[in-house]
């Protein structure tokens, strides 16, 4: 049986991600995927990175005219249910085709000297005294063995590793259920003139490019529970913006994980990553870089295990750690206090917060770091609403909701045990939290 030090499962960003970093540090690495080469990374055509990201993690930087560069745009808005009002932002926004950008990474982690395999589907785990030592996996008709100092996984919202682990191994086995998924669906659309690009926060519904043709855009359109309601969702949108006056090109649909990750990332000789984390930005659901924050430190971690021959939950426990201070606590903040808002807030009350300038500030818009000040900023801002009456008590009873546990989650996760011993105490307390802060409806 043939061994590696690290057994990524998944072929996309992630996988192909940390594939080459641990790679470049010496270390021999197999990534699987299921899917064939050709159809690795098809799940959706465009994402986006931001110019600093390609710095910030060290991504191959593409431009106009490589294959996998597809528009750069800076200027967005975020507009009121009517349009009648808006708030604009500004970010160096670069838009990627995901499978050619997924096949330059798959490149730049063979060069690092990773090995790929695709049409290579995970069966299940190898154990030796009580430990995972390596995996099986299916290669058409034929079942593989590899053993494994580590394995990774990296396989998307399936978390088909993950949700494989023995009850009690270390890291929750979990299963997304319909909702614990924004489904997203995605209309390219050539419109009879230009278009700005706008996010409307009343039906989770976008414009954004998918060219550089200012009237080619993506209507794009997230919700909880179903394709059914996205589609309706995204209907509503176009009663009340141009409608019909587009020329319909194709469609597209997937999922993303929305619910917070498992309380521990690690396991003897194991890690979750990407999507099978449900490591994505609550305020959009995107993942890609998200899961990049996680993979850095888990790959200095790692490289730290395996320099000491330990690769145990105690010896890797360190990503946990490390990951909430850095990530996990701000995005608990933000995922309970965008939930309760989500869930009460009116179309009308959305129109008057963007009349008047409140709620929607522009850190959390553009998803930025989400500090306290900014949350008492937006919990005044709806109580002034209250005395106009034009933002109910019940909002505004959410809103102060949201933001106290949203508060005492980030304060929680700000107090992630150092070691697996404290683990138990600590998930009981964040269970109810999490259960009074409840789902996207």
């Amino acid at each position: 049986m043939q061994r590696y030090d690290a057994v990524i499962i998944g072929g996309a960003t992630s996988g192909l991600y940390f594939a080459r970093k641990m790679a470049l540090k010496g270390y021999s690495v197999k990534v699987i995927e299921k899917l064939p080469e050709e159809k690795a990374g098809t799940r959706m055509d465009i994402f986006h990175v931001t110019h600093s990201d390609f710095k910030k993690f060290d991504m191959p930087l593409v431009k106009e005219g490589d294959p996998a560069w597809a528009f750069e745009f800076t200027d967005n808005h975020f507009s009121s249910p009517s349009n009648k009002y808006s708030v604009y932002t500004k970010a160096e926004t670069v838009g990627l085709h995901m499978r050619e950008y997924v096949s330059l990474m798959a490149s730049l982690a063979a060069e690092a000297g990773a090995e790929i395999e695709y049409g290579a589907a995970f069966k299940e785990f190898i154990f030796t005294d009580g430990a995972i030592s390596g995996i099986r996996y299916k290669q058409g008709r034929k079942t593989v063995e590899l053993g494994a100092g580590v394995v990774v996984d990296c396989s998307g919202s399936a978390a088909a590793a993950r949700c494989a682990l023995p009850n009690g191994y270390g890291v929750e086995n979990f299963k997304l259920k319909s909702d614990d998924l924004f489904y997203v669906l995605l209309r390219y659309a050539e419109f009879d003139s230009e278009q700005i690009n706008t996010f409307w926060l009343h039906t989770k519904s976008w414009y954004a490019p998918f060219s550089m043709n200012e009237c080619e855009k993506i209507i794009g359109t997230g919700a909880t529970g179903g394709y059914d309601r996205a589609e309706s969702e995204a209907a509503r949108l176009d009663k009340t913006t141009s409608g019909g006056n587009f020329k319909l090109v194709r469609t597209e649909k997937g999922t993303t994980p929305y619910r917070r990750p498992p309380y521990s990332l690690v396991a003897d000789n194991f890690i979750v990553a990407g999507d099978a984390a449900c490591l994505t930005k609550p305020e959009s659901g995107e993942g890609v870089t998200s899961s990049m924050v996680m993979l850095d430190i888990a790959a200095d971690v790692l490289d730290s295990a395996f320099k000491k021959g330990d690769t145990s939950a105690r010896s890797l426990w360190e990503i946990n750690t490390r990951y909430n201070k850095e990530q996990g606590a701000d995005f608990s903040l933000v995922r309970a206090f965008l939930t309760k808002l989500a869930n009460n807030i009116t179309d009308d009350e959305i129109e008057y917060c963007f009349k008047n300038e409140l709620v929607f500030n522009e850190t959390f818009l553009n998803g930025g770091e989400v500090k306290a000040a900014d949350i008492v900023s937006t919990v005044a801002s709806c109580i002034g609403g209250v005395s106009h009456k034009n933002i109910s008590k019940k909002t505004v009873g959410a809103v102060l909701s949201g933001a106290k546990l949203g508060l005492e989650l980030k304060a929680h996760y700000l107090n992630f045990p150092s070691s697996p011993d404290g683990l138990a105490p600590w998930a009981q307390k964040a269970d109810k939290l999490w259960a009074k802060v409840g789902k996207v409806k």
